[in-house]
């Protein structure tokens, strides 16, 4: 009995320590004490809105049905109902968007006044997340910037349609925009220029001190038309972009469309509102620990897995996907989430090589062996070693995908950026690599999954959990890849975490973001030129002084030894490279397409000097679609540091569109 009592009286502290417990946490979670909102309510697309007043501006905000981790938000600036898509997608995942009516104030430090006291009850009383996602349509733009300027710590990114940035361009018109003359005399009002000379003088538009928003690094996105003579994006966007990335700003993506059709080309239809979403949800998930990104989702590999008991998975990237570690591990995982299932895994990985070669050798290398379901790619890492422009890289990386879904529109793709520790170290000073703002760009076109493994590896190793040293480098150690393997382990957790869906969908096509990008590339047989001189087949090559990789030996190579050797080949497409080795002896080529005028390529590489490296040079890429010629011949000129005058190739690279592509 006494025994009973103690314990009764143990379980009654415990009860009421775990109730104190379980308080205390519900008091200190984001949005515990927010209160409920407050006006007339009305409902908007299945969801319920709210329209109230502060300092006697009318407002309004949309409740999702169940708040997302966090409490993310979207405050909208002007026009809070153009392109409400977007809403309709953030909302479904536990967004609120917000707005209060300034529109007439043009973003003048006036209406920042009603800006800030919207913002304080939104964050302090109804417990929504201190950073916000800032959207501004047209004129919002005055709105949006004047904030993230004066505020850039509370800005979560910043997601804009045909954005105003400078109100010289409009509504002043004293650039090649049409104006408007009665805006232009409410705007001085509202700013209380005495003219027009004070107002051009003006030093505070959107495109003026932008210290803050580039220290702060906010993620931006813009949609703009190119004809549009309402806000000429060369006058807003771009000029707003050209002075932001001149100190340092990386994360400004621009999504262009050819032409608006209404409004002077200023209004156009979103097609896509998902590349929007996918941009917005990148920097405000606040729920998601991890830097993975779901986007287009694995429901397509997932049912093929679970109902047809096969599966095929396939691995394009570089050495660090060469080398076994990380690919094993998914395949490991993958072999337990679907026991029943038999896989055929395809590890196609090349040292050196970056997604340029990936665009062209996916048939060969990958699709010749079926359809498959599950298709992952990383090039991160060689796209900084082998220097590749930004426009190199994603003309690559959306050709990948496009070739991808062309050989199977229902295929999964997971996009990696791989850890290098010149990445880490811009990460450490809060800076995305560019390398990876610009892969990770092409991804949210296409609605692409990522894992941001670079990122990861930050905050292991800024938490102490983990040393480089223990990571292992470029080319991880065991826990380095466990690393790796445990990144996508967590996608694949938030992809599968419901029901499997009921059939096949296949992905939705995005707007085409480079109308050149390597979306048919292809390898074309060495056999189709006509060679003249000096060129020889040579099977079975094993290599002459230099290493060899054992991928690279035993092919049959196109070779030149010697000065003046040419040749003529006759392609289709917009663009055509030499997949080759290039070793210790090669030299200074010379070409040139349909009689143009002659260029030179240097062969040799930073690596050559001991290696015959595997590499892709792109000779032409944005060619007229249809037929061309190259010729192709060595010379007398080699670099300093090689012993030779050679060339040798497997193939010709081209970018086979026979037909201009059209673009949105």
């Amino acid at each position: 009995m006494k025994h009973r009592d103690n314990y009764s009286s143990w379980s009654l502290a415990k009860f009421l320590g775990l109730l104190l417990l379980l308080l205390v946490t519900r008091l200190l979670t984001p949005g515990a004490l927010a209160a409920s909102f407050e006006g007339e309510r009305s409902d908007w697309q299945g969801y319920v809105r709210t329209q109230f007043s502060v300092d006697g501006r009318a407002c309004f905000v949309i409740e999702p049905r169940s708040p997302a981790t966090g409490r993310p938000w979207v405050w909208r600036a002007r026009f809070p109902g153009y392109h409400a898509e977007i809403d309709q997608l953030l909302l479904d995942q536990g967004y609120h968007i917000a707005h209060i009516n300034t529109g007439g104030m043009l973003g003048s430090p006036q209406s920042m006044k009603y800006w800030e006291a919207f913002y304080t009850l939104m964050t302090n009383r109804h417990g929504l997340n201190s950073k916000v996602v800032l959207y501004g349509v047209s004129r919002g733009g005055l709105f949006i910037y004047r904030w993230a300027k004066q505020h850039p710590e509370s800005v979560a990114c910043i997601y804009a349609d045909t954005p105003v940035c400078d109100f010289k361009s409009w509504p002043g018109g004293r650039g090649t925009g049409k104006g408007d003359e009665k805006t232009w005399a409410r705007l001085l009002r509202e700013y209380g220029f005495q003219d027009d000379n004070e107002a051009l003088a003006y030093q505070n538009n959107p495109i003026d001190q932008l210290e803050g928003i580039a220290k702060h690094q906010i993620p931006i996105m813009h949609i703009v038309t190119e004809n549009d003579e309402i806000v000429p994006p060369s006058e807003n966007t771009y000029l707003l972009r050209s002075r932001l990335e001149s100190l340092g700003h990386t994360p400004f993506h621009v999504v262009s469309i050819k032409e608006g059709p209404r409004l002077f080309g200023h209004h156009f239809d979103l097609n896509h509102p998902e590349i929007g979403v996918a941009f917005i949800k990148k920097h405000s998930e606040f729920g998601e620990p991890h830097p993975v990104y779901l986007r287009s989702g694995l429901d397509n590999s997932r049912l093929v897995f679970e109902r047809t008991k096969r599966g095929r998975v396939a691995f394009l990237g570089g050495s660090i996907t060469q080398m076994e570690g990380w690919r094993n591990l998914v395949a490991t995982s993958l072999e337990e989430r679907f026991p029943k299932t038999k896989f055929d895994f395809i590890y196609a990985g090349i040292g050196s090589t970056d997604s340029t070669m990936g665009a062209f050798r996916l048939e060969r290398d990958i699709f010749a062996r079926g359809t498959v379901d599950l298709l992952f790619i990383e090039s991160a890492v060689n796209e900084l070693h082998n220097s590749r422009k930004k426009t190199e890289m994603q003309r690559a990386t959306e050709g990948i995908i496009l070739n991808a879904r062309k050989h199977n529109p229902n295929i999964d793709i997971i996009a990696q950026y791989f850890y290098d520790p010149s990445y880490v170290e811009q990460w450490r000073e809060g800076r995305a690599p560019w390398q990876i703002v610009a892969l990770d760009r092409i991804a949210m076109q296409h609605g692409v999954n990522a894992i941001d493994q670079t990122r990861r590896c930050t905050t292991l190793f800024r938490s102490g959990a983990m040393t480089p040293a223990e990571f292992g480098g470029v080319h991880p150690k065991p826990p380095g890849h466990r690393v790796y393997g445990e990144m996508i382990d967590v996608l694949f957790d938030k992809a599968w975490r419901g029901r499997a869906a009921n059939g096949l969908v296949a992905h939705k096509r995005a707007w085409r973001f480079d109308p050149f990008s390597y979306s048919h590339g292809r390898f074309q047989k060495i056999d189709t030129a006509e060679l003249s001189h000096g060129w020889k087949v040579v099977e079975n090559w094993q290599g002459s002084s230099g290493t060899v990789r054992a991928l690279d030996r035993g092919q049959t190579y196109l070779e030149a030894l010697e000065p003046g050797a040419v040749l003529r080949v006759d392609f289709k497409g917009t663009a055509i490279g030499l997949p080759m080795v290039a070793g210790p002896d090669v030299g200074v080529l010379e070409y040139r397409i349909d009689d143009g005028e002659p260029k030179r390529l240097d062969q040799f590489t930073r690596w050559s000097e001991r290696l015959h490296i595997p590499w892709i040079y792109m000779l032409e890429t944005d060619l007229a679609p249809g037929a061309h010629t190259l010729e192709l011949r060595t010379t007398d000129q080699k670099n300093a540091k090689s012993k030779g005058f050679a060339c040798r190739f497997r193939s010709f690279a081209v970018n086979e569109i026979g037909e201009p592509v059209r673009m949105p």
